[in-house]
């Protein structure tokens, strides 16, 4: 029911300059949860606020760059050259 075996449904596998962007992405991100909570810390009675603040204004921009640089690395078709019968 929800899956298709077509091949139109399927999204296109990443290349090497797409994962490595994704790898990098993904270890911004870890380093802004820990950056966060370790700035939360220093204010117990308003961990939670500080921490949002801090985590949501570090990954908006991260998220952003992220999807930009996946697209930016997707391998693009090359256009036939005139193929002569």
């Amino acid at each position: 029911m929800f899956f298709r075996n077509d091949d139109e449904s399927r999204a296109p596998e990443l290349n090497s300059r797409q994962r490595t962007a994704v790898i990098l992405m993904d270890v911004a991100v870890l380093a802004e949860v820990t950056l966060s909570v370790y700035l939360a810390s220093k204010q117990p009675d308003e961990f939670t606020p500080v921490f949002m603040k801090a985590f949501f204004s570090m990954l908006l921009p991260t998220l952003a760059l992220g999807i930009y640089a996946i697209r930016r690395y997707r391998d693009r078709p090359v256009p036939d050259a005139g193929v002569q019968a």
